[in-house]
């Protein structure tokens, strides 16, 4: 079972009782309750977080649209013996006052994550995320040598040059922390504030998770990412998630403040625009999206994407970003049309695979995390197709680089290089299909001169002087011509 009341305080006052539960307390809680934090239990932590703002409790029957809950999850033993999955994930929709997320944590000794957002619908999927209570952002294995790594994350808050963003909460998790930024009012999960939100945690991560604190690999996660819940237990046996409260709620404002401008998150306030004046402003999306009911336009990829993706996971993950190495393998497995008994046997090999990189013992790769990675497949959602290449390169710590287009669209990049291609093979450069060698060596000296004689050609090229005479007049051909002009245009692009 776990534990939604207990805080530090009460552990110390009443420390024989809760060892003799076998009861321990995680790593840091000691010193950050020296530095004058107090502790906080679960039943205040996500009372302050959710602020009465989730739906009221209703059977499922008596469902409202409008009104959003948040989802928390518990890995349990899959009782289905003939299935591959070890253990499944049980969903418990979070409503007002909490009641049903107090129970699991009270009820439960499995692994329980949850995400400060709230969703309509039944499916944590970012089609169905509808507001951000808190950006929260994972530090772990911190330097334990003379406790430098917590002493140096509490020091960027204060130091005058450079400070970093005070948390509200910091959650001490097992090895590391989770530090928790509860806004003063939710942010809509808008498609264009998450792309805002993430560029501001790629900006943080770096700053928060610096070599003083821990020399770890660093972990991007996205704005959805969920983390261990507050009471409930850690990978150790008897240690329990522990939460203090390190600072006050923060504003948008405040979290701007300390970002570069381009990162800062903007345009997050509803608009009011109603249907009808999009209708006059936006007609053909009107009719796409509203009177046809249809969903963004997505493209599907090469199976070849994939299954470079797979070569390149398998010889360059690392411990720290092998999830996000599976995850993203999943979103290509989408995009590719992956068939789903191939999707699973590569996402088993990888289980086997991504366990044999576990360099410390509480840090193994689990079944758990396959299930979590196979979500992205079977939920096959929009999310799945909008994939940033430089945030996957973060994520995954593997470097990834654009395709180079030299600054064109890719509908004009692809009319370019098929012109060239025809160059190419006009000239017979590199290019083995086409007109016959000897041609090619005809129509290049011509265009080298313009003025030459066939005597001279003979000449200087070796060639027999029927061969000559044959492809001689090849380099008039008016599309010849074309090509030309055209290859010499292109230089100029």
């Amino acid at each position: 079972m776990g534990y939604s009341k207990l805080n530090y305080e009460d552990y110390i006052e009443n420390i024989d009782y809760w060892k003799g539960l076998g009861v321990e307390l995680p790593k840091w809680a000691d010193i950050i309750s020296e530095m004058g934090y107090k502790g906080i239990s679960a039943v205040d932590f996500y009372e302050d977080i959710f602020n009465g703002d989730l739906e009221p409790d209703r059977l499922p029957e008596d469902y409202r649209s409008g009104e959003y809950g948040a989802i928390a999850l518990e890995l349990i033993p899959n009782k289905n013996k003939n299935s591959r999955k070890k253990l499944i994930g049980r969903r418990v929709t979070v409503t007002d006052g909490n009641e049903r997320l107090l129970n699991l944590i009270d009820s439960t000794e499995h692994f329980c994550m949850m995400s400060s957002i709230s969703y309509a619908g039944l499916h944590r999927t970012a089609e169905n995320a509808r507001y951000l209570y808190a950006m929260v952002f994972e530090i772990d294995n911190l330097d334990e040598k003379n406790n430098n790594g917590i002493y140096e994350l509490f020091y960027s808050f204060e130091r005058k040059v450079h400070p970093n963003p005070r948390p509200t909460y910091i959650v001490c998790s097992g090895t590391g922390v989770h530090l928790y930024y509860v806004f003063e009012r939710p942010i809509p999960l808008w498609k264009n504030v998450v792309e805002k939100l993430n560029k501001c945690r790629q900006e943080l991560v770096p700053r928060l998770w610096s070599t003083y604190v821990s020399k770890a690999e660093k972990q991007y996660e996205s704005v959805y990412q969920g983390f261990r819940i507050v009471g409930t237990r850690a990978k150790k046996k008897g240690v329990y998630a522990m939460a203090f409260q390190t600072g006050e709620k923060v504003s948008i404002e405040y979290i701007n403040s300390f970002m570069e401008e381009e990162n800062r998150i903007l345009g997050y306030y509803k608009s009011y625009m109603t249907l009808e004046e999009a209708k006059e402003l936006y007609p053909e999306w009107y009719k796409r999206r509203i009177e046809n009911n249809k969903g963004k336009n997505h493209y599907n990829r090469h199976q070849g994407i994939y299954y470079n993706w797979v070569k390149k996971i398998d010889t360059m993950a690392k411990d720290g970003h092998r999830y996000n190495c599976l995850e993203a393998l999943c979103a290509l497995g989408v995009q590719c049309n992956i068939p789903p008994e191939q999707m699973e046997k590569d996402c088993r090999y990888f289980l086997e695979r991504f366990e044999q990189l576990t360099q410390r013992e509480d840090n193994h790769f689990t079944e758990y995390d396959v299930i979590c990675a196979l979500r992205t497949y079977e939920q096959a959602s929009q999310q799945a197709y909008e994939r940033n290449v430089d945030v996957i390169s973060l994520k995954t710590g593997i470097k990834l680089q654009r395709a180079k287009r030299n600054g064109r669209k890719q509908k004009d990049h692809l009319v370019v290089m098929n012109k060239m291609k025809e160059v190419k093979k006009l000239l017979g450069e590199g290019i083995k299909e086409g007109r016959p060698i000897k041609a090619n060596i005809v129509t290049k000296w011509r265009l080298a001169h313009p003025n030459g004689k066939k005597t001279d050609c003979i000449r200087e090229t070796g060639l027999d002087k029927k061969t000559v005479y044959k492809w001689w007049n090849i380099a008039d051909d008016d599309s010849t011509k074309r090509l030309i002009s055209y290859a010499k245009a292109l230089k100029k692009v």
